[in-house]
């Protein structure tokens, strides 16, 4: 592929990404297909100035999603002084497109840090273009959006630190790690990683230095400038949460809904790589248990019904076919690039693998201490 070629294809997915991002937010309202809808977090700061007086309801989750939200509004309201609720909603679905389309830039620029093939390109930023969760994100206005894109925007910032450890990129990594945490505490998620990398590079310096008592200082310094700069950033609205209403400091909200209670399943029929449910289309949070069939169906249409009946159940039977093939071979790359000794760096590799494992992991910990529908969503 020359150099035309392939700059005129990754500007067109890029384009066509944007392109059906908008004509799904046109087409779809702010109250439909959407997470933990609830416009009273980001309403009170807008309309008061000040943080939530409770923990209640959503109100335990960290505010950045909400403080930007009220902002963009507040400037809005400028220029609309008679701003409606629906105006609101609306206006927040735009800050989602935005946030969709910064991650489809940074998600490029990893894959450019990573040097790889152009055709390994295209097909990363067709991923990326036309996901259909990604393409759901573009116009959900909870904080899944944001901490998606903090989170992958610190991988960013992690590989560059990693290839540069100065000043300047430990503060940056710093502010992006802080920022995912204080969108949603499970971008904690990025500590294993970061860890890993941190000590990599303390080890691989250390061992080819002819100062190492200096080399340990500059680390060390490094790493106190990122704890400095990042714990505060993630964790005060955590630590004030403890401090005012006693909530722990990796609390998540218990529904208590005994409609999708899912605990009275055996462990064996939540995790066995299918069930018969993979028959019925779309997911069902009041009637599935069985994790791994939901999340193939979930990870492509969310939680929702969409239409049904003709060639829309072939279409549907075909993508579900297709995500169990996509999955399966980018398990067999995973464990082939681990096992296998070649040119390319591994620190990339373990960086990318660390991430996914701690994330899945969370994930089913989430699943088996609150054991209901929803918390199977991708």
């Amino acid at each position: 592929m020359n150099s035309k070629s392939y700059k005129k294809i990754l500007i067109s997915i890029i384009i066509l990404a944007f392109i059906v991002r908008l004509i799904y937010i046109i087409n779809t309202p702010y109250t439909k297909r959407q997470h933990d809808l609830d416009l009273t977090y980001m309403l009170t700061i807008y309309k008061t100035g000040h943080l939530p007086e409770s923990n209640e309801g959503q109100y335990y989750h960290p505010p950045l999603n909400q403080l930007i939200g009220a902002m963009f509004v507040k400037i809005e309201s400028i220029f609309k002084p008679d701003i409606t609720v629906k105006i609101i909603g609306e206006s927040l679905q735009v800050l989602a497109l935005i946030y969709s389309m910064i991650l489809v830039f940074i998600i490029y620029n990893i894959v450019k840090q990573l040097k790889l093939k152009e055709r390994y390109i295209i097909y990363t930023m067709l991923i990326t273009a036309f996901h259909p969760t990604l393409i759901i994100f573009s116009g959900s206005i909870n904080n899944d959006n944001l901490c998606l894109l903090l989170i992958m925007w610190s991988i960013l910032r992690l590989i560059k630190w990693y290839k540069k450890s100065d000043i300047k990129n430990t503060i940056f990594l710093a502010l992006t790690t802080g920022l995912a945490v204080m969108t949603k505490t499970n971008g904690a998620i990025l500590s294993i990683p970061i860890i890993y990398t941190f000590l990599l590079k303390l080890y691989r310096e250390i061992k080819k230095s002819t100062n190492k008592i200096n080399t340990i200082k500059k680390y060390i310094s490094m790493l106190l400038i990122f704890a400095i700069i990042s714990l505060p950033i993630g964790l005060w609205y955590h630590v004030r949460n403890y401090i005012l209403f006693n909530q722990p400091i990796l609390y998540i909200l218990d529904v208590k809904d005994k409609e999708i209670y899912v605990g009275n399943y055996s462990i064996l029929e939540r995790l066995l790589p299918f069930s018969n449910q993979i028959f019925q289309m779309y997911c069902h949070p009041f009637e599935d248990y069985n994790i791994p069939t939901y999340l193939l169906k979930c990870s492509l249409y969310g939680e929702y019904t969409w239409k049904s009946g003709g060639i829309i159940n072939i279409y549907y039977a075909i993508s579900i076919i297709l995500n169990v093939i996509f999955n399966i071979i980018a398990l067999y790359c995973i464990i082939k690039n681990i096992i296998t000794k070649n040119k390319r760096n591994r620190v990339w590799k373990n960086i990318l693998f660390l991430l996914g494992f701690t994330n899945i992991i969370t994930f089913l910990g989430m699943n088996f201490k609150l054991q209901y529908g929803c918390s199977m969503d991708f």
